[in-house]
């Protein structure tokens, strides 16, 4: 339960005041140095399309808050952002309806958009603010011994945050005296509402509840592993304002600069850094504006538009044919529309190289181009679903030639709603 409750935590690093001196500025050479090394392990963790998979929301999160050490170029943060609105748009698209979406993912993504200069209040049409209090308020209801401290973080950033809630923080730090993680997480989200309400009784209960939690992270620091280490240094931080020394936590960085996993080194960063996603939300969103994200995934209207994307494989009735149909991107391109047909269905997984300045397709569903058997993927476009045994009479051919080249760029083609594209695996000369 701690790993689990851990793992889930850091998307928040430390809480600090707005008069904090600039992380980046201040940190010694050690410090500097543990971060950047760490900052390029997690870097080379990436997947070709610049995700980390499942792990998305929290590596965003942890690259961010260390920009101010590592800067990222505005381009390769921006690939990253759009991954992580792909990741979301899907997993959404498929547990939004249903509520199967758990509390702490939903949380994890609330804080990601925040680092990345999203609103989560409009997340393409969605209101996932609201959501999260929603969802949040039915678990309170139904679930008495509700323990899920971190989902009331994203709530405070929102300022979604009631009397209740604090009472419930209360309770769960109180109810878990053996249980390190989980009165972090307490604590964590306690401090945020005693920066923002700036209530007595609030601060009252942080200080004494901090003290508390000093005294017992003093005596099993030498001990701790790494992820106990990094959280609790984060909080100390959190509610006492002042530096801590890291060197502990830095004798248990690997030698190629990870901390033993995406997780720990996900966990280090923000203790290294003294950094949290309270200040991440507040000051770098407004020196060059926000992230590009221009790629949205209209989720919550039936009557968002629709592109349809099949793959096409023989021909007549032996035909092997796939279709999805996906909320089509706003100012998105065919190479979105395949990157969400492919995490939704493996017959659409494919290989491109970047050529003559786009993105040309040359294998999917791990058929590529064959030149010895003149077969070569040809993209068409039409409307609705074609028919029939010639069905490519009443479709556009897109490709002008045999070969992947002969198309264009998929990252240049702009879909209308309703369009179908069609990539369909055949010889140029069939009719």
């Amino acid at each position: 339960m701690a790993a689990l409750l851990c793992s889930i935590l850091f998307i928040f690093g430390v809480l600090v005041s707005g008069q904090q001196e600039n992380a980046g500025t201040s940190l010694d050479a050690n410090v500097r140095d543990s971060v950047t090394r760490a900052v390029h392990w997690m870097k080379d963790q990436r997947r070709e399309d610049y995700s980390w998979g499942p792990f998305t929301p929290r590596a965003v999160v942890a690259l961010t808050l260390s920009q101010e050490v590592v800067p990222i170029p505005k381009d390769e943060m921006t690939i990253m952002t759009k991954q992580l609105n792909i990741l979301l748009s899907l997993e959404l698209g498929r547990n939004l309806s249903s509520k199967s979406m758990g509390l702490s993912r939903l949380a994890l993504y609330v804080n990601a958009l925040y680092a990345t200069c999203q609103d989560p209040r409009n997340f393409h049409g969605l209101d996932l603010v609201r959501i999260l209090r929603s969802r949040t308020d039915s678990a309170l209801a139904s679930a008495p011994d509700f323990s899920l401290p971190v989902v009331f973080i994203p709530l405070c950033m929102a300022q979604e945050i009631r009397y209740s809630d604090v009472q419930k923080i209360i309770e769960m730090y109180q109810n878990h005296r053996n249980k390190t993680d989980m009165q972090a997480l307490s604590l964590l989200g306690m401090s945020c509402i005693a920066a923002q309400n700036r209530s007595t009784a609030t601060r009252q209960y942080l200080d004494s509840f901090a003290a508390d939690f000093n005294r017992h992270f003093r005596s099993i620091a030498p001990s701790s592993d790494v992820y106990t280490l990094a959280l609790a240094l984060q909080v100390v931080r959190a509610v006492s304002g002042r530096p801590e020394d890291a060197s502990s936590l830095i004798g248990k960085q690997s030698p190629d600069g990870s901390f033993g996993s995406l997780l720990g080194t996900y966990y280090a960063l923000p203790a290294l850094l003294g950094r949290n996603v309270f200040s991440v939300k507040d000051t770098h969103c407004g020196k060059d504006g926000p992230l590009d994200n221009s790629m949205s995934y209209p989720l919550s209207e039936p009557s968002s538009p629709k592109v349809h994307y099949s793959v096409w494989m023989g021909e007549g009735d032996a035909r092997d044919s796939h279709t999805v149909t996906v909320t089509m991107p706003s100012n998105g391109t065919f190479f979105d529309v395949m990157q969400m047909a492919q995490s939704r269905n493996p017959n659409f997984r494919f290989s491109y190289q970047d050529r003559n300045r786009g993105k040309h397709v040359y294998s999917i569903g791990g058929s590529p181009n064959d030149v010895q058997r003149e077969l070569y993927w040809i993209l068409y476009k039409t409307k609705g679903q074609p028919n029939g045994f010639h069905p490519q009479r009443t479709m556009q051919k897109i490709s002008k030639g045999a070969d992947q080249f002969s198309s264009p760029p998929v990252d240049e083609i702009y879909p209308a709603p309703e369009d179908h594209y069609i990539f369909w695996f055949r010889r140029p000369s069939s009719h």
